[in-house]
């Protein structure tokens, strides 16, 4: 059940070092203290290992400092925004997914984080998980050994040095989450809230049935006075 923040405004929520993280004050319980890269800004966070509800809508947005993955979600009136870089793991933990995704379920989000150390350099290995019904972890859809037609990453050389390039693989993501993807959320919603106007309407409908039911019921009593 979400991350039972109590509901009401949206609450914006990135990853942090394997955690789902939500800036709160230093007084608040549980909360760390961060800081960017040379220390020049200080901020607190809490954070939790996971955060779940209804996927309600899946965005890549840029803004100054970069590019975004953006997950709106929602659960018994909390609702959130889990942000995380579009090249990062964490953001092809959730594209790689979408074809096995159920839109209508609710899901789990789960990241992890590891530091692996590999030719004296250290560094920091990186997953999103999801899960629906509490099963197990839902499934790549395009994995290392199975690509089903998305392009495999490319080494290239970036100056002297050999490195991986994503672009045509994060291109076709997006298509699929644009072209394919979001109109599926997009005709649950609309369902959700045509089925909403119904039953409105239905509730409207009975009320005015008992009224006139109470009405005519009046009526005929007053009918049947003595006088």
């Amino acid at each position: 059940m979400g991350l039972e923040t109590g509901g009401g405004q949206k609450t914006y929520l990135n990853i942090s070092n394997g955690k789902v993280a939500v800036r709160c004050e230093e007084s608040t319980d549980g909360a760390v203290k961060c800081s960017n890269k040379d220390g020049t800004k200080h901020w607190f966070e809490k954070r939790y290992p996971s955060v779940s509800g209804r996927l309600t809508g899946a965005t890549k947005r840029k803004t100054e400092w970069g590019t975004d993955l953006c997950l709106d979600i929602e659960d018994g009136g909390e609702i959130f925004q889990l942000q995380m870089g579009w090249n990062s793991s964490y953001a092809k933990g959730f594209l790689k997914c979408m074809p096995n995704i159920d839109v209508a379920k609710k899901i789990t989000f789960s990241p992890w984080m590891k530091e692996i150390t590999e030719g004296g350099k250290t560094k920091k290995k990186t997953a999103l998980y999801l899960k629906q019904d509490g099963q197990d972890n839902i499934a790549w859809y395009w994995a290392k050994d199975a690509m089903n037609g998305c392009p495999d990453m490319v080494q290239i050389k970036v100056k002297g040095e050999m490195t991986w390039d994503d672009t045509e693989q994060m291109e076709y993501l997006e298509a699929h989450l644009n072209d394919t993807f979001l109109p599926k959320l997009k005709a649950l919603s609309v369902a959700a809230t045509n089925s909403t106007a119904k039953s409105e309407d239905r509730r409207e409908r009975d009320a005015e049935f008992m009224q006139d039911m109470n009405n005519t019921s009046q009526e005929e009593d007053e009918g049947n006075l003595p006088f």
